[in-house]
């Protein structure tokens, strides 16, 4: 899938719904949740859970998707440049996500942000080396520094997570713990699971306590109460 977007447009005036002009609030939904719900396995290496998400959403990445995809020797580096971006951004939404207060979920949206943007920069300025050489060091301080000021053009990315950090109360976890993608935007004031299918242990759960203790309440073959037969 790929977001509608206009990097042009800046205009809250004339879109209204769009997120800085760049994005709708449903294209920013499903992106971030689709982001922070890959690869929660223990196995941070499977590309392939990373190679769906970068096809689905080209926007993620800072080179293009003919560059990195599909995965292989020749695309090595690039394509593990990206992947080890998005898992670090990833895992900087999770921990927003789980944030019980202002304070963190701020500083975590902000980390996931500008960890986005230096290795933004550092695509742009051909730093994809895991360390700084002396060979490198100009791409990587002209890498720092680029990331250091707001990008000349908003990003999807950019407003996502713009979007997260005016939709904070609505980004919950998942309780039920064997749900496969937890985290998600509530669509309704009360709402506490992701799903239905999600809600369906609990609440049979919550039935079985309700009828032990309604049944337990009972005086045996009267199919009354205790409390009103006396």
């Amino acid at each position: 899938m790929h977001l509608e977007y206009n990097p042009m447009s800046k205009s809250s005036d004339k879109q209204p719904r769009q997120i800085l002009g760049i994005i709708s609030s449903a294209c920013a939904e499903r992106m971030l949740t689709e982001w922070v719900n890959t690869d929660l396995t223990d196995l941070p290496q499977d590309a392939k859970a990373w190679e769906r998400l970068f096809r689905r959403y080209p926007e993620i990445p800072s080179v293009s998707i003919t560059d990195m995809l599909p995965y292989s020797e020749a695309n090595f580096l690039p394509f593990h440049h990206q992947m080890e971006m998005a898992e670090e951004v990833a895992a900087d939404l999770a921990r927003a996500w789980e944030s019980v207060d202002l304070r963190h979920f701020e500083w975590y949206t902000w980390r996931a942000q500008m960890e986005y943007e230096f290795q933004a920069a550092s695509a742009r300025h051909n730093f994809l080396e895991s360390g700084v050489s002396p060979e490198n060091f100009p791409n990587a301080a002209a890498a720092i520094i680029e990331s250091g000021e707001p990008p000349q053009t908003i990003t999807p990315v950019e407003a996502a997570i713009f979007y997260l950090r005016q939709n904070r109360r609505r980004a919950l976890r998942c309780p039920n713990p064997d749900c496969l993608a937890p985290y998600f935007f509530a669509s309704k004031k009360s709402q506490k699971y992701c799903s239905p299918e999600c809600a369906k242990p609990s609440q049979r759960e919550s039935k079985r306590r309700w009828w032990a203790e309604n049944r337990a309440s009972k005086t045996p073959g009267t199919g009354t109460s205790d409390r009103r037969g006396k």
